[in-house]
């Protein structure tokens, strides 16, 4: 198992921007121009970005001149046959072999594991794919990250964060193959910390339900911090924020010199983000 390439820091932690939502939402409002929103968020100065493999050959010098590291998202998860439209479907697929992922030379390959599901044959083909992904990645030194959520129709959206639910499905995760967890904040530190410690692979948050504010978020990856995560991968909240950049800035304070959102975000307030599921 390797996880220096992205944890490889001064803290041993990270700050990861998704900008991989193109794979399953299209064009979405604020990411319109996929150059732009990058740049974005390039001006913050995050650890590494989270992106589909053809973004990352299409941008490879843009990438390269901003000294980011790379994580590739290896499978498709949408919603809809119809483009960038959420009809509340469960369609997802394996997408990217993994001999092209590594030609990419990512220092992270994630996929998610989804929970809930109605279609049980869905489900097994996930579970098939972690594990087969797991011994492709195996001895490469490229980590595979593993993002379980609850995002079935099985499990109603109240119980996305439930302390249970996030306690199995991260236990599934690493058992199921990953080196890293991409995992839901179950909202405290006090229910957080234990499956923190229970896990014997680092764990980094993803950003949950795309609504609330800027601060919001600062507030759930400070707790994230104190409970033991090593970082974050989150997008929409970053990239849809009103300065990204400066969302990134505060990020990496909270996250490599553990700073307080009190220190680092005054009330100049960005505007609430809203829509859509967080990856």
């Amino acid at each position: 198992m390797t996880t220096n390439r992205l944890l490889d820091t001064p803290s041993g932690n990270a700050v990861v921007v998704a900008l991989d939502h193109g794979l399953s939402l299209g064009a979405p409002e604020g990411f319109e121009n996929p150059r732009e929103t990058m740049d974005k968020v390039l001006r913050g100065k995050p650890d590494a970005v989270l992106v589909g493999p053809h973004f990352a050959r299409h941008y490879q010098e843009r990438l390269q001149e901003a000294d980011v590291d790379v994580i590739l998202t290896a499978d498709v998860v949408t919603f809809s046959t119809s483009p960038g439209r959420d009809h509340g479907e469960d369609l997802w697929t394996p997408a990217f072999d993994a001999e092209f992922l590594q030609e990419l030379d990512p220092v992270g390959v994630k996929t998610v594991l989804v929970f809930g599901r109605d279609d049980n044959e869905t489900f097994r083909r996930n579970i098939e794919y972690i594990s087969q992904l797991a011994e492709q990645l195996r001895d490469t030194g490229i980590p595979l990250v593993v993002e379980p959520v609850m995002w079935g129709e099985r499990i109603p959206d109240q119980l996305e964060t439930d302390t249970d639910y996030v306690a199995d499905a991260m236990r599934m995760g690493w058992e199921f193959g990953a080196d890293i967890l991409k995992a839901p904040y179950t909202g405290s530190v006090e229910s957080f910390e234990p499956l923190v410690e229970n896990s014997p692979v680092p764990v980094m948050i993803l950003g949950g339900p795309a609504t609330g504010t800027t601060r919001a978020m600062l507030e759930s990856v400070e707790g994230a911090m104190d409970a033991g995560a090593r970082g974050l991968m989150i997008g929409r909240t970053i990239w849809k924020s009103e300065d990204p950049a400066r969302t990134v800035s505060a990020l990496m304070e909270i996250v490599h010199e553990g700073a307080s959102v009190e220190e680092v975000w005054d009330e100049r307030e960005p505007a609430a983000v809203t829509g859509g599921r967080e990856t």
